[in-house]
């Protein structure tokens, strides 16, 4: 016989010579891991209890690792903007309109916003004029309808937009965003609003977008809105006769470019009463 030691077992193999006595080698060999297992009964146990717990242990492993993976490409694809795509997700308009709602661009172009107190940077975005909405390309690239409420701010397409709150401080305005033309001591503004006029041609109903411009002169937190180039002097009437000269002089036209003439002047305007 030869003595087996496997670390958990030990039993004598016999030396089987015939058939017969290797029959009886098996069965001693059976008798032997039988008697072996019910002496160590609790070794048996931990290695099996071992044999089933590990395949789970490494598959806990193994998810727990790819899931930190993946956790990790998000932060990292989403980066410092992942407060930001918190929006809804856009409805487009009825592309049987002529025209489109946006500021600019149809497509998405790259701005800034200042969304809940934080700037955002190189952000593909869009505004929507018709319900004055701030749109932004989601990380998936789908349309995002940010929170309006959170937006106070924001850059496109060369056009610093700004948050106006009505309220007791900003009379003569309503509440939305408004693009800043000027922002010195006396400040430009302009609430540029898109709309669906209806009309009827050969018995069918037409749909388009028209844009309307609503240009504004604040003065000591006061809006006041001007249409033409009188109302604009009326509201710097302090300043009229010097006005009135620099617009001829320079031969400004507020009829073929109302936004430019009226910058030009307001500009002018600010210009003088620093320089007194």
């Amino acid at each position: 016989m030869k003595l087996i030691n496997n670390h958990c077992f030990k039993f004598y193999l016999p030396v089987a010579s015939s058939s017969k006595n290797f029959y009886i080698a098996i069965r001693t060999i059976e008798k032997s891991i039988i008697h072996q297992m019910k002496k160590n009964k609790k070794k048996i146990f931990y290695l099996l209890l071992l044999l089933l717990v590990q395949p789970f242990a490494n598959a806990q492993n193994s998810f727990d690792s790819s899931f930190a993976d993946a956790v990790s490409v998000y932060k990292k694809t989403m980066g410092e903007n992942i407060h930001l795509f918190n929006g809804s997700a856009y409805v487009d308009y009825d592309h049987r309109i002529t025209g489109n709602p946006y500021f600019g661009s149809l497509y998405f172009t790259d701005g800034s916003i200042v969304y809940d107190d934080i700037t955002y940077t190189d952000i593909q975005m869009m505004y929507d004029m018709l319900n004055d909405d701030v749109i932004i390309k989601n990380y998936n690239g789908l349309a995002l309808l940010l929170t309006k409420e959170k937006v106070s701010s924001f850059n496109l397409a060369g056009h610093y937009f700004v948050k106006i709150i009505a309220d007791s401080a900003t009379t003569g305005v309503k509440e939305g965003f408004y693009d800043v033309l000027y922002d010195g001591t006396t400040k430009l503004l302009v609430k540029r609003k898109k709309e669906i006029t209806e009309k009827i041609v050969m018995q069918n109903l037409e749909s388009s977008f028209t844009q309307h411009d609503q240009y504004y002169i604040m003065k000591d937190t006061v809006f006041y809105p001007v249409r033409e180039k009188n109302s604009a002097l009326n509201v710097m009437k302090d300043r009229k006769n010097e006005l009135s000269k620099f617009i001829h002089q320079d031969k400004i036209k507020f009829r073929k470019d109302f936004e430019t003439a009226l910058l030009k002047t307001v500009v002018y305007y600010d210009s003088l009463n620093t320089a007194k």
